[in-house]
């Protein structure tokens, strides 16, 4: 279950990473980039879209489908800078996206650097994970 707006930002990313890995489209990539959520995990790696995803929810949101309909309305805000990025979201099939969301959310950031191979990606954030000492009793 997600509950909160970085969620949905975190299973978007997710989403259209392996859209970028098959295109190399450099505007998908420099989104990717700028909103990457997992950099700090609570914002984005450039804090304006993260802003401007937020300000969005707010307007459309919803957590329905893990927000599928949401990230529709939000792509067809984004700044045209970065191009058409609603194009490769609409290639993620409903049910495929939701699949992924529902595995996802049962996963915690360091699970899912490391699910994905991208301790090279966030070397510093996966150091940091690596080194805490969990007490589970």
């Amino acid at each position: 279950m997600i509950n909160q707006p970085i969620q949905v930002l975190k299973i978007l990313y997710l989403a259209l990473s392996p859209k970028w890995e098959s295109t190399r489209d450099d505007l998908l990539g420099q989104y990717l980039s700028d909103s990457d959520p997992f950099v700090v995990g609570n914002d984005s790696a450039d804090p304006a879209i993260f802003d401007e995803f937020v300000k969005c929810f707010k307007k459309y949101g919803s957590y329905d489908d893990y927000g599928y309909d949401f990230i529709i309305k939000y792509l067809n805000d984004l700044d045209p800078y970065y191009g058409d990025i609603k194009k490769y979201f609409l290639q993620i099939e409903k049910q495929d996206f939701i699949k992924l969301a529902e595995q996802c959310s049962q996963l915690t950031d360091r699970e899912i650097i490391k699910l994905n191979h991208w301790e090279k990606f966030y070397p510093e954030l996966f150091k940091w994970f690596s080194n805490i000492k969990l007490n589970i009793v």
